[in-house]
């Protein structure tokens, strides 16, 4: 494999460097720092894996990288692996032919098993691993049932159970099953983390 990671922080790239020679068959990593060195590098190079920060130095940030390595590479697997968790920023990498969007949070297994997924063919975006993903999607799914969701959206809205029960048809028994089930998928641990998640995936603009 030929790897190429373009990110101003020499101990990230040296990291990511390190972990993907233990689990990849690598003939060489090249790293840069800045954009502009990275086309540089992929005029003189092939690669097969681009990871690609959005934050860059110089000028040129990761989206301008993205959409100049796409038409150099059209066939390479290009990963963006980011600080921001911004749906709309893995929403505009995907358009632009990035095959995976990670955020630095992810510990490095985590980190392999997605790029593993994505060399064999997989497209990952922060959450959702996907085939098929519709370009006209205006969000990313979370993890949860469609009726999860509308139990979500009307809890941060500030519906009490009783009332989302009656709107929903269902059992307040059932509404406090889809919470606890909720909290569990998504790891909530407070109430300001139901709309931090909401504002994220853009559920209240349905």
């Amino acid at each position: 494999m030929k790897v190429l990671i373009v990110d101003d922080h020499e101990v990230v790239a040296s990291g990511l460097a390190l972990l993907i020679k233990d689990m990849f068959t690598v003939e060489y990593i090249i790293q840069a720092q800045d954009g502009r060195t990275a086309i540089k590098k992929a005029i003189e190079y092939s690669f097969d894996l681009i990871i690609l920060d959005l934050s860059l130095p110089d000028g040129m940030d990761g989206f301008e990288v993205l959409r100049e390595m796409r038409s150099i590479f059209p066939d390479a697997k290009i990963v963006i692996f980011s600080m921001h968790d911004d749906i709309s920023y893995q929403k505009k990498a995907y358009k632009l032919g990035a095959n995976g969007y990670m955020v630095k949070r992810f510990n490095g297994d985590k980190l392999m098993k997605y790029l593993s997924l994505i060399m064999n063919g997989k497209k990952f975006f922060e959450g959702k691993l996907t085939e098929d993903w519709d370009e006209n999607e205006d969000t990313l799914t979370l993890p949860i049932t469609p009726r999860e969701k509308e139990v979500f959206v009307l809890t941060v809205l500030g519906h009490t159970q009783k009332e989302i029960a009656e709107k929903l048809s269902i059992s307040r028994k059932t509404v406090e099953t889809h919470r606890h089930n909720i909290t569990k998928k998504l790891n909530i641990k407070s109430k300001a983390d139901w709309i931090e998640i909401a504002q994220k995936y853009q559920l209240l603009d349905i």
